[in-house]
């Protein structure tokens, strides 16, 4: 409870400077003031659409970079080691590309619409999923690669029982990097040429003036961000509790937690395929509000 002595004193201050007048409240409105405009944007301005719409093109985004990220690891990592140091310093340098400079080009290269957003989302994240991956296919334990050709298990199989298991700790850190990344770049992409998100709601919300709802999105943003970070340590550590380390970032401690059972990473599995069907829903219905004028007097976004 001690260290969330800081947070909670920096709420109670937040909110006694706009009630004592120490703050102009028109540029930095109390807390309550930003709640209340979290619960009106809920009830009036189709909040739960916003968010789903930016959890579905992160989900979208990640399943790329892991698609994409954990197979090339292992074939630099395990089959081509050799070629992989020579060209590991040019993914390094692509891995530093601001995706600020690179959103532009996706837009070139696949025009307006969802590709480009979830196409930058999975650049961002296929860096750290990759890196993290070819690092832990990397620290496989040679021994047990001995062993499993001992006992006559082909590549596949020594992927499938060896190599990926001894990597799995190093992959989900990867994810996990990947999805704070993307979740932040998410809102520079929906501030442009975006009908939905949390970032659109930001950019609305300040082409309009009206300051409770910035920091009300704010707000939601960063507990959305906590909640996911959260979530995954968790999972990480039910998922390797055998395995215990201190996050280089924010020096959480991960591992040791409870064991994930079969039906928890079942329901997670189906959180996530509802979060992709239910975001896909919400995203067809953004563009189904603003786009069609006899729905436009009832989609009550910044009018209100």
């Amino acid at each position: 409870m001690r260290k969330y002595s800081v947070l909670v004193l920096g709420l109670a201050l937040w909110e006694l400077s706009g009630r004592l007048g120490l703050v102009d409240q028109a540029f930095l409105p109390s807390l309550t003031v930003t709640l209340v405009a979290l619960v009106d944007m809920w009830e009036k301005s189709h909040l739960f659409m916003h968010v789903m719409v930016s959890l579905a093109r992160v989900t979208a985004g990640i399943v790329i970079a892991v698609a994409l990220g954990v197979p090339l690891a292992f074939l630099l990592g395990r089959i081509l080691p050799g070629f992989a140091e020579r060209v590991e310093p040019l993914l390094r340098v692509f891995a530093l590309v601001n995706p600020y400079c690179v959103f532009p080009l996706f837009v070139v290269f696949f025009g307006a619409g969802e590709t480009p957003k979830i196409a930058v989302l999975a650049w961002v994240s296929l860096w750290p999923v990759f890196f993290g991956s070819l690092a832990g296919m990397r620290g496989v334990d040679p021994g047990l690669l001995k062993t499993a050709r001992s006992m006559n298990a082909g590549a596949l199989s020594s992927f499938r029982k060896v190599v990926l298991p001894a990597a799995s700790p190093s992959i989900f850190n990867g994810v996990r990097i990947g999805v704070e990344m993307s979740f932040f770049i998410l809102i520079a992409a929906e501030m442009t040429g975006a009908t939905a998100g949390l970032g659109w709601i930001v950019h609305s919300a300040g082409a309009l003036n009206q300051v409770p709802r910035i920091y009300a999105t704010g707000v939601c943003i960063v507990a959305l961000g906590v909640f996911l970070n959260r979530s995954l340590v968790f999972f990480r550590n039910g998922l390797f509790f055998w395995k215990t380390e201190t996050d280089p970032v924010t020096g959480a401690h991960m591992g040791g937690g409870r064991r994930v059972g079969p039906a928890a990473a079942a329901l997670a599995c189906a959180v996530f395929a509802l979060v992709m069907v239910v975001g896909a829903y919400e995203i067809w219905k953004a563009e189904r509000l603003l786009n069609d004028p006899a729905e436009i007097p009832e989609y009550r976004v910044w009018t209100e």
